[in-house]
């Protein structure tokens, strides 16, 4: 199945944060995105079992976090299966998979978005400075991914350029 042609168009870049291959760029975010959800999934899980053992008799307001932290645990696994699906499609160039990310991915930053915003607290600047930044960066992964579909749908070749210095 190909993109369908609209007068909208997407910018196809070939390269990742002007410097980096395109191909051996989405490897990195993936690799990066992989350890961060991977770092956050033991922290979420502790801070679930605290929110457990909090005595909710006192303050009815600490049921929110035990129904966000199990949303927020099972999207992380979610995302650290699809990463590993991205990372495979990169590494073998497999346009199907490629495709299965970037479609799951659009879906799956609306709805945690979504999600997210229910429970979004406007008192914690630094978190959700970080939250908005991870959720930017993952857009740039899911417009790599978008490019990367694109160039191979072209029948482009997306490869790694080995640039040799020649010394004099």
């Amino acid at each position: 199945m190909k993109f369908q042609q609209t007068n909208c168009r997407v910018p196809i870049v070939r390269k990742c944060c002007f410097c980096v291959p395109i191909r051996r760029g989405i490897t990195i975010f993936g690799y990066v995105n992989l350890a961060l959800s991977l770092l956050s999934l033991p922290l979420l899980v502790i801070l679930l079992v605290e929110q457990v053992g909090v005595d909710k008799t006192l303050d009815t307001s600490h049921i929110d976090p035990l129904v966000h932290l199990p949303l927020t645990i099972t999207f992380i696994i979610v995302d650290v299966v699809m990463t590993i699906l991205l990372l495979i499609g990169a590494h073998k160039k497999k346009k199907c998979l490629l495709k299965a990310y970037l479609y799951f991915g659009i879906v799956f930053q609306l709805v945690t978005l979504l999600v997210d915003l229910v429970y979004f607290d406007y008192r914690e600047y630094v978190e959700n400075t970080i939250y908005f930044f991870f959720l930017g960066l993952n857009v740039y992964l899911l417009f790599l991914v978008y490019s990367v579909v694109r160039l191979l749908e072209q029948n482009s070749e997306v490869q790694y350029v080995a640039h040799r210095h020649e010394v004099v």
